[in-house]
């Protein structure tokens, strides 16, 4: 698979993945044991590149058209811009686990 769209179809995988788990229900509308094929209609080269690698049979094969992707967020909480030296604490700092 092209490596740019092997990178794309990795994120959409991931992210149809966590659908799934957020929406069960939508998997209601995947036979059992189908294959998936994850399609982005609104970039054209990748789709053409997904249909074209995929199965030639309909048999089985289930199209998504993964819509749209919300912006990612970032987890980080309450960054701060620390020196070496204090960085180099806390590395060395044991740390309190809770039991």
């Amino acid at each position: 698979m092209n490596s740019m769209y092997q990178l794309k179809h990795n994120d959409l995988f991931v992210e149809f993945t966590r659908y799934l788990t957020a929406h069960p229900k939508f998997s209601e509308d995947i036979p059992e044991g189908a294959e998936v094929v994850l399609l982005d209609t609104r970039d054209a080269g990748y789709t053409r590149f997904m249909l074209k690698t995929a199965p030639k049979t309909d048999r089985n094969v289930v199209f998504v058209d993964v819509g749209e992707l919300a912006p990612i967020r970032s987890r980080v909480r309450k960054p701060r811009v620390v020196s070496r030296d204090a960085a180099k604490k806390s590395a060395t700092k044991p740390r309190n686990l809770k039991s």
